[in-house]
């Protein structure tokens, strides 16, 4: 039997496996979890390979880690690719397709209450004491997988995706692990996309702000910089 295609607001798993749930006052569906090593690893299959940086982050990862070292443009690729993937398969309609989150979406799902006017560096670490797990500072033991001085866990580098408790809406990670690309521009120079949520090495106050928001340009590679995708199309607001 093959699965349904993806409804509004329900639940839903794709063909790699990777998990969706809806986000209250958004029109798309958000991966769970942030892109898998196993889930990248198809896609890499799929077109030759592909820039093996992600196959050497420099320390161990299994295949439910997060998949870092991949660009804006990689990221993109992906979600392009696993469209084509799924509507040939008949997963999905052909109304609807896989990108990376814009930027006022993902802070629709990390609990914000931003305008959606302006641009992400209009809106860079503006909101102040609000953290994806709360107000308090520093983040309590298990808050997630964040830089070694704060103590919240055990892991070095990233962790498996869902090692640490989900957000009201069932998504994990959106604190730590890896920064997630967006699809948007950082600002009006249009050089460079946004990143959200911090990552397993960041420690300082400023950056683990929900608010806060890292800066690259589309082709850079880096550890640490992963991406969560969203499904879209198909659904009324």
């Amino acid at each position: 039997e093959p699965k349904p295609t993806p409804q509004p607001g329900k639940p839903w798993e794709n063909s790699l496996g990777m998990k969706f749930v809806p986000v209250p006052n958004t029109d798309v569906l958000f991966c769970i979890w942030e892109t898998r090593v196993k889930d990248y690893r198809e896609y890499a299959r799929a077109n030759n390979g592909g820039d093996g940086s992600w196959e050497n982050p420099g320390f161990a990862q299994g295949d439910g880690h997060p998949v870092e070292k991949v660009s804006w443009e990689d990221a993109r690729a992906f979600c392009e690719w696993l469209t084509a993937k799924e509507r040939r398969e008949g997963k999905i309609g052909e109304n609807q397709s896989y990108r990376l989150p814009t930027d006022w979406e993902w802070s629709v799902a990390v609990g914000l209450n931003e305008s959606r006017g302006g641009t992400p560096k209009d809106k860079d670490e503006k909101t102040p004491d609000v953290y994806p797990w709360g107000t308090g500072w520093p983040p309590p033991r298990g808050a997630g997988n964040y830089g070694s001085s704060l103590n919240t866990d055990d892991f070095g580098w990233t962790s498996p995706v869902g090692s640490f408790q989900p957000n009201r809406y069932g998504l994990y990670d959106l604190g730590g692990n890896v920064w997630e690309w967006c699809k948007d521009w950082y600002d009006t120079d249009q050089t460079r996309r946004v990143l959200r949520g911090a990552s397993w090495g960041i420690g300082v106050r400023g950056g683990l702000l929900s608010s806060s928001r890292a800066s690259l340009a589309p082709g850079v590679r880096s550890g640490g910089f992963g991406f969560r995708v969203v499904l879209v199309g198909g659904f009324s607001p």
